[in-house]
């Protein structure tokens, strides 16, 4: 995971998503019933974890207001993975796969959803530090 200062630094080199497509998607949940949350606020304590966003519960998601493609699309991506149960909180193993499913995806779609190289290369970086982490912990060693 990201630190705060480093999570800092990347939302601002970053681009933010078409807020069109976060208005569109934002209305399309909650006709489910989930509620995607953006303020200032949460901006502080996504960044403080190192987070860009993050699937509150079941039913809510939270996002930084300066969200890029791939951390807005990456959310709706593991949302998808806890309504459908397969993401396993506590569960190391099943958390790294759920991340790496997510990272794969982002970068097999990154022209379908508008990801820009500089968000490529962060994903790239990070699919192969989950994989690392991934062997790792098979071996033993996490």
């Amino acid at each position: 995971m990201l630190h705060s200062e480093k999570s800092r630094e990347i939302i601002e080199k970053q681009e933010p998503i078409n807020k069109s497509i976060v208005i569109r998607v934002k209305k399309a949940l909650a006709r489910k019933g989930v509620i995607l949350e953006q303020s200032i606020e949460w901006d502080e304590y996504l960044v403080s974890t190192g987070r860009e966003a993050i699937t509150y519960t079941d039913g809510t998601m939270i996002m930084h207001t300066k969200v890029s493609a791939s951390g807005f699309f990456e959310e709706l991506i593991h949302y998808g993975q806890v309504k459908n149960k397969r993401a396993v909180f506590g569960n190391t193993e099943n958390m790294l796969l759920m991340e790496i499913e997510a990272q794969e995806r982002l970068l097999a779609h990154q022209n379908a959803y508008k990801i820009t190289l500089f968000e490529v290369d962060l994903l790239t970086s990070n699919l192969n530090w989950y994989k690392i982490q991934l062997e790792k912990l098979r071996e033993g060693g996490v």
